[in-house]
């Protein structure tokens, strides 16, 4: 329980109070289970769920002081016992077989027998002198509890009231107070896997301002974000929260997500930063030609955004902004989303990679988010998606990288790579296969695939083939049509694929393997990932060391290179007719190996 008592929130509903801290620490973990925060429905926030032998209490804390009380003692107690029949009503309407209660705990006042709430008090009222005989022994609080619970109703109704603190993933349980759960939703079957306390701890810890998160790739960064807006909007049902991604892909995915876990999300937006604005332009009727849009769509797009800053006057629409895959996004799109913020007691949280950047111009000697002035910054380092053989790779990769860069620009302090911390025992392969030529490379990939289907037992749907582009021009002025190649291979021999698009998302049903360049592949994992034809990246080395332009180009093929082998979780493959002589990337590679 030592992780909840780190809670640290500026939230009024969220905050830890003194007495729960040390209520944490007198409780047996042993024995119980708690679950912090909870906001079973709307307009109850109650400070934990205290669970013992499949038995249910809600528990909140009150810091009335004795003064207070004796001012406000009947008004106080009828508020509390509204809210303890509103909990009834509410659980009445879920109409799930669950036994529970409810009780008040009023650490700074001694209260007297009342014969309006008689039944309230005795049943569903701790004061100052009930709580420091629990304190001295715990088990007193049993008493409170009512009867046992089936287990399987129990967890699917901790999913029902907590679905910010569950993750549609089995690949790693961390929490094994609570049961991994399976489940149907509109016919197809998933696994929602409880949080470990240190995540949920995290996502309670909200504060107001601007906040910057920062990790690698795999550090869990959109679950924590995804998490922390369902708890808000669940806090706070009568405000909105907004989420804008960079990529289609993503927001499709947060928003099956959300579908799935949380149904009742009226009070959550999810968009692409365009999107967003092609929204705003429709509500407010701004001038858009749709015919110039296709001709020439960045100046035209830029329109919009000139004419939403001058036209919008109240943009004070959202309680909450977060920003995922924030490195994607430039300074000037960042600014003009603050806009849309309240103006006091907001909630501003930016989740950045660097090296994770593949769309934008590179820039590694500016810091674009320079000008935002960050109340807070996280950095994330746990990797929760990879085996520990990718980890020591792509720690290595970083490691590497970093000082390739820095060698040749020392002023550069922070290129983007970051390493992470493996959790995972578990150990796979990374192997880096040498070949002699494009057909040599294919009949490899082909192999590796029957390798993981008939050695390894994995499904087709578990493996990714990526690739930097699907077609490329050559010198020759000739074009090579990559993708075509690889399909006819996999046909040839028999081997079902797919195609990632935006409408793929890693809660989709796969029913073959998934073929994929770099930008289509970026929101996407897999236990097994094949990268072939990196040849086919533009930037292998830095012929004139001394243009910043031609560092960035490099850095921006890395980025690439990152991407890719961030998306196996325990098996990775890169084929390549490259050598350490020829390409600085493949050498960078072969020594994180």
């Amino acid at each position: 329980m030592n992780q909840y008592t780190n809670i640290n929130s500026q939230l009024e509903a969220l905050k830890l109070k003194d007495i729960e801290r040390y209520f944490y620490n007198k409780i047996d973990s042993d024995t119980t289970s708690i679950i912090p925060k909870v906001t079973p429905f709307k307009g109850i926030n109650t400070d934990m769920l205290y669970i013992k032998n499949n038995k249910l209490l809600f528990i909140k804390f009150m810091e009335t002081t004795e003064d207070l009380f004796f001012i406000l003692e009947e008004e106080l107690l009828e508020v509390m016992n509204e809210e303890y029949e509103l909990l009834k009503i509410k659980m009445e309407q879920l109409k799930l077989n669950i036994e529970y209660n409810y009780v008040f705990v009023m650490p700074y006042v001694d209260i007297d027998d009342s014969d309006k709430f008689e039944d309230f008090i005795k049943n569903n009222l701790i004061d100052k002198v009930k709580l420091e005989k629990i304190l001295n022994d715990t088990s007193l609080i049993d008493e409170y509890f009512k009867c046992e619970n089936n287990e399987i109703d129990l967890n699917l109704f901790l999913l029902e009231i907590c679905p910010e603190y569950y993750v549609l993933s089995d690949r790693i349980h961390l929490n094994n107070k609570f049961k991994k759960i399976s489940f149907y939703s509109d016919e197809y079957k998933y696994t929602a896997t409880p949080l470990s306390e240190e995540q949920i701890k995290d996502i309670i810890s909200i504060n107001y301002g601007n906040t910057l998160f920062t990790g690698g790739s795999g550090t869990a960064k959109t679950t924590l974000m995804l998490s922390k807006v369902m708890k808000l909007a669940r806090v706070y049902p009568h405000h909105r929260f907004l989420i804008l991604t960079h990529t289609k892909q993503e927001s499709n995915e947060l928003r099956e997500k959300l579908q799935i876990l949380y149904k009742e999300s009226t009070n959550i937006d999810i968009y692409t930063f365009n999107s967003f604005v092609l929204k705003l332009a429709k509500k407010y009727n701004l001038v858009v030609d749709y015919n110039m849009l296709k001709k020439d769509y960045y100046k035209t797009f830029n329109n919009i955004v000139k004419q939403a800053k001058n036209i919008i006057k109240n943009k004070n629409m959202f309680k909450g902004i977060f920003i995922d895959e924030a490195e994607s996004f430039s300074e000037n799109e960042i600014e003009f989303i603050r806009e849309f913020l309240y103006k006091t007691k907001y909630i501003f949280n930016i989740f950045s990679c660097d090296s994770l950047n593949i769309s934008n111009n590179v820039n590694i000697f500016k810091d674009k988010l320079k000008e935002i002035k960050f109340d807070e910054s996280i950095y994330l380092n746990k990797n929760y998606r990879q085996s520990k053989d990718l980890v020591d790779f792509n720690n290595k990769f970083c490691e590497n990288i970093d000082k390739y860069i820095k060698n040749l620009r020392h002023n550069v302090k922070d290129i983007g790579f970051y390493k992470t911390k493996n959790i995972n025992p578990n150990t796979k392969s990374v192997d880096i296969i040498k070949v002699s030529d494009l057909e040599d490379q294919i009949s490899s990939v082909i192999w590796e695939i029957k390798y993981f289907i008939n050695q390894k037992g994995l499904d087709y749907s578990e493996i990714a083939i990526i690739y930097p582009y699907n077609k490329k021009k050559l010198k020759s002025g000739k074009t090579m049509y990559f993708q075509y190649m690889l399909r006819k291979a996999l046909e040839n021999a028999n081997i079902p694929y797919i195609y990632a698009e935006e409408n793929l998302t890693n809660i989709s049903k796969k029913v073959g393997i998934t073929i994929s360049n770099i930008y289509t592949i970026k929101n996407l994992e897999y236990k097994a990932c094949i990268i072939c034809q990196l040849e086919m990246l533009y930037n292998h080395t830095i012929n004139d060391i001394t243009q910043d332009y031609q560092i960035n180009d490099f850095i921006g093929d890395l980025n690439k290179v990152y991407l890719a082998t961030n998306r196996a979780c325990d098996y990775l493959s890169i084929v390549t007719a490259f050598n350490e002589e020829t390409s600085d990337i493949i050498k960078l590679l072969i020594e994180s190996k």
